[in-house]
């Protein structure tokens, strides 16, 4: 029977972590949706590494060229719209934990189930 493997595993409690780093950078987030412009969005994002990776003004237009540039593989990038404030900000960043939360609880409950068949 087939099993997630370790990094998928892993990526929802990373995705959790990550979640983490944005709430902690939502101040700087919610300044930069603040100054944006009409016909821009704003991409937030964390590295592979965990560490803030910024959050990047850019074109709507220019959106799915742009998010491949600035998130690197294995990394969370977030988008928010014009003047979305810290408090939305913060709530999305927990809905993203919450949401990584409740799939890493379905792996290991499908896992758990799975590796009893086998035995």
């Amino acid at each position: 029977m087939h099993t997630f493997s370790r990094e998928a595993m892993e990526r929802p409690y990373r995705t959790i972590q990550a979640a983490g780093v944005l709430r902690k950078n939502a101040k700087t987030i919610g300044h930069a949706t603040a100054t944006a412009q009409e016909d821009e969005i704003i991409v937030a994002v964390v590295h592979k590494d965990l560490s803030f990776g910024g959050a990047r003004t850019i074109a709507r237009e220019e959106l799915t060229r742009q998010v491949l540039l600035v998130e690197d593989e294995g990394g969370w990038s977030l988008i928010f719209s014009l003047d979305t404030s810290i408090v939305q900000i913060e709530e999305r960043c927990s809905e993203l934990a919450r949401i990584a939360r409740k799939r890493w609880e379905v792996m290991q409950r499908w896992a758990s189930r799975h590796q009893q068949d086998t035995q």
